[in-house]
């Protein structure tokens, strides 16, 4: 997916960021065109409307597909952050680490990463939480079955 970046100095000029996919990482693009790297690993060279080159490169957004950009030091959020509440929802699958160990831990973030995708998705609210509400179930669910399966095997 891509995301339109309104950044002041390239009023001119088309910056978009293409979100990552399973196997690629995210890429800024500017008039369409992957950015060149700059300098420093994770750096893009951007040119402003004034001719001036800038750096840009991705902002953190913890378990979030959707990462901010910084360009030129200032901090640019693609999309409005998920608010407290969507973290805790989409986010309790990982406290299977504290009952489950190294198990508990890998289905609790793969299960937090697609709630957080289901959040950002274009269906409507009630949708959501009913899905990720069900992902967070089906994560407890696989966790009960593998750890009684290891059981058994022992």
């Amino acid at each position: 997916m891509q995301y339109k970046v309104e950044a002041e100095g390239f009023e001119s000029q088309q910056v978009a960021v293409e979100s990552a996919g399973v196997v690629t990482a995210a890429k800024i693009l500017l008039n369409g065109q992957p950015a060149p790297k700059g300098k420093k690993r994770g750096e893009f060279l951007l040119t402003r409307d004034d001719g001036q080159e800038v750096v840009a490169k991705f902002g953190a957004n913890f378990l979030d597909q959707v990462p901010a950009i910084i360009i030129d030091g200032k901090k640019i959020n693609l999309v409005e952050p998920l608010k407290w509440y969507q973290w805790v929802w989409a986010g309790w699958p990982i406290a299977l680490v504290f009952v489950g160990g190294a198990i508990g831990a890998v289905l609790g973030v793969i299960a937090t990463s697609i709630n957080v995708r289901l959040f950002r998705s274009e269906m409507t609210a009630v949708t959501q939480y009913i899905l990720v509400a069900v992902i967070s179930g089906l994560a407890v669910i696989l966790y009960l079955v593998i750890a009684l399966l290891i059981q058994s095997l022992f």
